[in-house]
């Protein structure tokens, strides 16, 4: 219409309406001034561009700390590939926000330009320090929980092979190892696994260097995985006391196998604790040595009578079905009793629900590429902005329980704004309803004020310039009935 380069005219149900195109400074992600405002604050970005290992000489190159905002907000926002980084680039409020040098933020091939250099070696050790600021938020008494993932991969990208894979059986994948600590959804730490390997066989590597770090040492107390952790070589490891450095306990359930089978067929009635009544658990403990083990150990035993649905019977006199659990354990009958042992370990079921936030909402199996030192670094940048927002979350949120993505995105993130600028001074417009407006007027005093409690230290760890800056959490930790965990 007339000489509008862009300028059309519709009839919607509410009237006719004139479409233009503007060049004002708006954006959908006006919730990213509090998180940027967060993660400026911990520093944590500021201290991994810094003490990036290769030397970059190029005028023209791009900041390291513009590239890793970048990927962050990509996978914030829910970007699952490299790819996706288009979403945002033509943003520019969002460059502004985040202080990108360019006003623009990079594209996608920038990161994997940046740790296609790298050795495997160089990347694990730049990405450690940072990766280790969770440790500040860990609860005085921690479980950590240990598992592993298949991620499938299509293509032929490096580490990855044909191992187990339930969903897509013969096709090639990669196998990472994740500890998440219980009752808080962070994910402390992950060894990087080749598509032929099992939960195990990484394991003695990954906890050496968790153990390795004084506060999970002083913090977690107990190690609990499934069948494929109740090994030998992992259970002495866990025995080996040492008065200046003990152990944590563990829990791990226990495979089937004929001798357990035998050891549980021969326990006699009166050992087994609780009525034999349908739908109801029994319990018995044995003193179990088996083929291979060093030592005797403790064994709690469980099994339910399961009902019969009468719906889905194949013969007319059906049988009752019977499972049974077994989970060896250090732990005392002082320190917990039978029972207690076996709903310790069920509680174990929220760890999967890390696995499937991590993989569905934040694409943990994606951003895949041919060089396996950028996948690699790309999942550990991945768990880091997915541990850093969950804190983000809790303190904003003000709850016990946890907030996944799918609902947190559209609460704190996707709102829309508009920069205006006065003088010297730059306001961001949110566009909400009186219903968020409340919501999120009650969210950031929360953030100013346990920011305000949490100012940031300077701590030294040894082989790692320059100092990393982490939150004061040993004084004002996330336990705080206002704060979350």
């Amino acid at each position: 219409m007339g000489e509008e380069p862009f300028h059309f005219k519709f009839t919607t149900s509410g009237g006719k309406y004139h479409l233009k195109a503007g060049d004002g400074n708006l954006t959908a992600y006006g919730g990213l001034v509090a998180w940027d405002h967060f993660i400026a604050r911990t520093g944590v970005f500021d201290s991994l561009a810094a003490s990036y290992p290769i030397a970059r000489t190029s005028p023209n190159a791009t900041p390291v700390k513009d590239i890793l905002s970048a990927f962050t907000l990509n996978c914030l926002v829910g970007g699952e590939r490299f790819a996706h980084m288009r979403r945002l680039q033509d943003d520019q409020a969002v460059a502004r926000i985040c202080g990108v040098a360019k006003k623009r933020l990079c594209g996608e091939d920038t990161f994997r330009r940046l740790c296609a250099g790298l050795t495997r070696e160089q990347a694990r050790d730049w990405m450690a320090g940072a990766e280790q600021t969770v440790y500040q938020a860990l609860p005085s008494s921690s479980i950590a929980d240990w598992d592993s993932t298949v991620n499938t991969k299509y293509g032929h990208q490096e580490d990855t092979a044909v191992g187990y894979n339930p969903h897509k059986p013969g096709r090639r994948s990669l196998h990472p190892l994740v500890c998440s600590i219980a009752g808080t959804r962070l994910a402390l730490h992950m060894e990087w696994g080749k598509g032929n390997t099992v939960s195990a066989t990484n394991w003695m590597e990954a906890m050496e260097k968790v153990w390795s770090h004084p506060l999970a040492r002083q913090r977690i107390k107990l190690n609990r995985g499934d069948i494929g952790f109740g090994q030998e070589k992992i259970i002495a490891w866990h025995e080996e006391r040492d008065e200046r450095t003990p152990r944590p306990n563990f829990l791990f359930k226990l495979k089937l196998t004929k001798n357990v089978k035998r050891a549980i067929q021969r326990a006699d009635w009166p050992d087994w604790q609780g009525c034999p009544t349908e739908s109801f658990t029994q319990i018995a403990e044995l003193e179990l040595q088996l083929s291979g083990w060093s030592a005797k150990r403790r064994v709690v035993v469980s099994r339910t009578l399961k009902p019969i649905n009468p719906a889905v019977q194949d013969e007319f006199w059906g049988l009752s079905e019977e499972t049974i659990h077994a989970y060896v354990t250090d732990l005392s009958v002082g320190q917990a009793e039978g029972f207690q042992v076996v709903e310790l370990y069920r509680q174990r079921g929220d760890a999967e629900n890390v696995f499937d936030e991590l993989k569905n909402q934040w694409g943990f199996a994606g951003f895949s590429s041919q060089n396996a030192v950028v996948s690699e670094t790309a999942a550990r940048m991945l768990l880091l902005v997915y541990n850093l927002s969950t804190m983000f979350t809790r303190v904003l949120k003000n709850r016990n329980g946890h907030s996944e993505a799918i609902t947190s995105r559209y609460e704190l993130l996707l709102i829309p704004g508009k920069i205006v600028k006065t003088g010297r001074e730059k306001t961001i417009v949110l566009s909400v309803g009186k219903r968020l407006e409340t919501l999120l007027r009650a969210a950031y005093a929360r953030l100013h004020e346990w920011l305000s409690q949490t100012a940031p230290q300077l701590i030294l760890y040894p082989g790692k310039p320059p100092p990393w800056t982490l939150f004061n959490l040993q004084e004002h930790p996330l336990t705080t009935p206002n704060c979350g965990f």
